[in-house]
């Protein structure tokens, strides 16, 4: 019997006119494990990952939640201020001794989250929860999940307790979206359970390959490529890096580089040890964006009886994609948004190769896994170290949430069969 952290939840959606949809999360750091999507009979694993899902404990950092604080930041001791709130932070180093990365040793990715029934859930307002009752014909608990966890004060370094609440849902598409299977939803909420301030900048560590569940045995495992996929970001910048790989602060821009991924092959200009590179987003000026903080004030009265519905928002956007990752050959496509500022595009340059899932042509055992180039790791999220670089990018978010505030962060990922690419 596997430990409760690895026993997999499914959430799924089908329709008689478009290919079902089904997602496997596991407790264990709110992993999503599986995306799996029919395609004319050919059933698909869109993440790389291990067959097992207790093979996490080893293969780190892959289709999880990361924090308190995802990517890099400098060791050391930070004071931070804001609205009258000051703390000290010191994040511990894990990656090398100058480098704390994705939240330090135990962060949230190897965290037991819990699953609350929706009438239990704290982050989220009675708008909020019939919107997520309403989402789909079906029993509610069949396509949405909410996640509970509490870090303590000084966790990884890390003032302040802080209790979040993650929504995974699934929906279907609208009437007459041509070709779509369904949307994965992920909202993260949290909050502060006493005055102060803390620094927080959540993701999902996700790691995609469209064309991964085309391999018929091992013997495509060196075809387990990303290179072929079309990638576009609609980016400005690129955030410069250090040699250590922590954000210097500055920002350089996408033209005329490699990073200007305008519905190109990734394999056009592909840098020597691949993408591992911050995205800042160019403005959004005409659609409308979630916030990335709430009033805890506002929240309050909502839960009282006030409508405040940001969920509904999300569910019924018609923003147009930020990223858009699409293969010819599987005529696969997935849509991404989300209201944070950028992303990392990383394309699995050091792969833990110990394992690899049997629909992926592996055999699910040690020693059997994943190629470079494997994956691209699409991970929405604030700036690098933002709250040490406030200045570099003025229009995104410090990450400094305060006991005044309620952290909404969101990632949608739309996903289709692309009916106008033809087979390679």
């Amino acid at each position: 019997m596997m430990e409760k952290r690895y026993q997999g939840e499914w959430l799924s959606l089908s329709s008689a006119l478009t290919p079902p949809l089904a997602v496997e999360i596991l407790p264990h750091g709110v992993t999503i494990h599986r995306i799996i999507v029919q395609v004319e009979g050919k059933t698909h694993d869109i993440l790389i990952g291990p067959e097992n899902p207790k093979d996490y404990e080893t293969f780190k950092y892959t289709n999880t939640i990361i924090g308190r604080y995802a990517n890099r930041v400098r060791v050391g001791e930070h004071t931070v201020k804001k609205d009258g709130f000051e703390s000290s932070v010191r994040p511990i180093s894990n990656e090398s001794p100058e480098v704390s990365l994705h939240g330090g040793l135990v962060g949230f990715d190897f965290a037991v989250w819990q699953r609350l029934s929706l009438e239990n859930a704290k982050l989220f307002t009675p708008a909020e929860i019939r919107t997520i009752q309403n989402s789909s014909t079906s029993e509610p608990s069949d396509n949405t999940a909410i996640y509970a966890y509490t870090s303590e004060d000084g966790d990884q370094g890390y003032p302040g307790e802080l209790y979040l609440e993650t929504l995974v849902a699934l929906l279907p598409p609208a009437q007459g979206e041509k070709g779509k299977v369904g949307s994965i939803v992920i909202l993260y909420r949290a909050r502060l359970t006493n005055e102060g301030i803390t620094p927080i900048n959540l993701t999902q560590h996700w790691g995609f390959n469209l064309d991964a569940s085309l391999q018929e045995d091992g013997s495509g495992k060196d075809k387990l490529s990303v290179k072929n996929h079309r990638l576009n970001i609609r980016a400005s910048h690129t955030a410069e890096l250090l040699p250590n790989s922590l954000p210097s602060g500055k920002y350089c821009p996408v033209g005329g580089t490699v990073h200007e991924h305008n519905d190109k092959l990734i394999k056009e200009g592909y840098p020597n040890h691949g993408y591992d590179h911050y995205y800042l987003l160019a403005p959004r000026p005409c659609e409308k964006l979630v916030p990335h903080r709430i009033s805890a004030k506002e929240f309050d009265t909502a839960k009282a009886g006030v409508e405040l519905n940001i969920v509904k928002e999300i569910f019924e956007s018609t923003n147009e994609p930020v990223v858009q990752l699409k293969s010819e050959k599987s005529r696969l496509k997935v849509d991404f948004d989300s209201n944070q500022a950028g992303l990392m595009f990383y394309t699995n340059n050091h792969p833990n190769k110990q394992f690899r899932k049997k629909i992926h042509g592996g055999s699910g055992i040690k020693d059997d896994g994943y190629i470079n180039g494997s994956a691209a790791f699409l991970e929405f999220h604030e700036p690098l170290s933002a709250f040490l670089h406030p200045e570099a990018t003025p229009n995104s978010t410090d990450t400094l949430l305060t006991s005044n505030e309620i952290y909404n962060n969101f990632v949608r990922a739309d996903i289709f069969v692309d009916s106008d690419a033809s087979a390679m």
